[in-house]
């Protein structure tokens, strides 16, 4: 925090790497709206930037930066007159005083943010299945024929990429991240099933 503080440029890129992804989930699932979300949390890495010295400590600096891209989320939720109901439903949810949602949400964007690193690692052929299943919205068929390769082929990928991530995750400590990964696959998996199926 003394080099960021400095404005030591190392200091900035490392603590920018860190907090970034976590910040602009939390953004997203507010706006749902992912470049206002990535614009918002630069604008407010900057704020935080020209009060540097103010900040003593990374719990401090990431406080700050949740609370500001909160606010942020809500003022371009009003500029866009989003209606007075939803933007109270919205402040209820994200308002610190409730029952720690805003801890939560700081959680659960930084146990997003670990998925998302361990996905970055997987081999290349898995993660692009992976990203093309659980973030493309696209299916089997539709990615093999993306990809060039075989129905077959992106079951296998599919099964070895949630197989990896479960391991290495849970190498780590991460057990919050395997539940949430798996609220991920789940989820998918009911989105695949004919609409028969769900009725």
């Amino acid at each position: 925090m003394a080099e960021f503080q400095q404005g030591s440029p190392l200091a900035v890129a490392r603590l920018f790497e860190m907090l970034y992804r976590p910040l602009v989930y939390f953004a997203v699932s507010i706006t749902h709206d992912k470049a206002e979300a990535e614009d918002i949390v630069v604008e407010c890495f900057e704020k935080a930037m020209i009060k540097k010295m103010d900040f003593d400590s990374l719990p401090n600096l990431r406080s700050f930066l949740y609370v500001a891209t909160r606010n942020a989320c809500f003022n371009y939720l009003r500029s866009l007159k989003v209606d007075a109901r939803s933007q109270q439903e919205l402040q209820y949810l994200y308002n610190p005083m409730n029952n720690d949602n805003a801890d939560l949400q700081q959680i659960e964007s930084e146990v997003l943010s670990s998925i998302l690193a361990e996905i970055e690692s997987l081999p290349t052929q898995c993660r692009q299945v992976f990203r093309h299943v659980y973030f493309g919205q696209l299916d089997t068929r539709e990615i093999a024929g993306r990809m060039g390769i075989s129905i077959k082929t992106v079951r296998n990928q599919k099964a070895r990429a949630i197989r990896l991530l479960q391991t290495r995750l849970l190498k780590k400590g991460l057990l919050p991240a395997v539940f949430l990964l798996q609220i991920l696959i789940n989820q998918r998996m009911l989105a695949e099933q004919p609409a028969s199926l769900l009725a």
